[in-house]
């Protein structure tokens, strides 16, 4: 499966000095281990990857963001073709209602209710995250590779 990483900026921070929404997090396969990451996640059949971008920001931070660059694409698994990562830098952000296209505003009152691994969000600078990069703290290959690109 395809899959997409995004950096957001912090809809409290200025433009000028932006600082950007970093998930603490334990994974199933890090045992006790926590590691920092960016939001990520599966494009689903027939979903482009900028739209899984913006629905999985919202769903894992309640954010919707006006500024969208990709990062480009890389394979995850050359050997086994293993799909692709699309990462993605996502600025000029606001805590707000995802609007699916529906027309219908989406409230999803239980965002990361399905998932089990513990999470918290914190706010850093850019030097702040790409120095938590070189010092291992992003334990996932692919999301030390989206901050690289940011």
């Amino acid at each position: 499966h395809d899959r997409i990483n995004v950096i957001v900026q912090d809809p409290n921070s200025s433009k000028d000095n932006p600082s950007f929404l970093i998930l603490k997090q334990t994974k199933y396969a890090l045992s006790s281990e926590v590691s920092l990451a960016v939001v990520g996640g599966i494009v689903e059949p027939g979903e482009e990857p900028p739209d899984a971008a913006k629905r999985e920001v919202y769903e894992e931070l309640h954010v919707t963001c006006n500024s969208w660059t990709p990062l480009g694409r890389y394979r995850t698994d050359v050997n086994r073709g293993m799909g692709w990562i699309h990462p993605f830098l996502a600025r000029d952000c606001k805590y707000g209602v995802f609007d699916d296209g529906s027309g219908e505003p989406s409230s999803n009152a239980d965002v990361g209710a399905h998932d089990m691994e513990k999470q918290n969000v914190q706010s850093m600078t850019l030097s702040e995250v790409k120095d938590s990069v070189m010092n291992e703290k992003f334990i996932e290959v692919q999301w030390s590779n989206t901050v690289a690109l940011a």
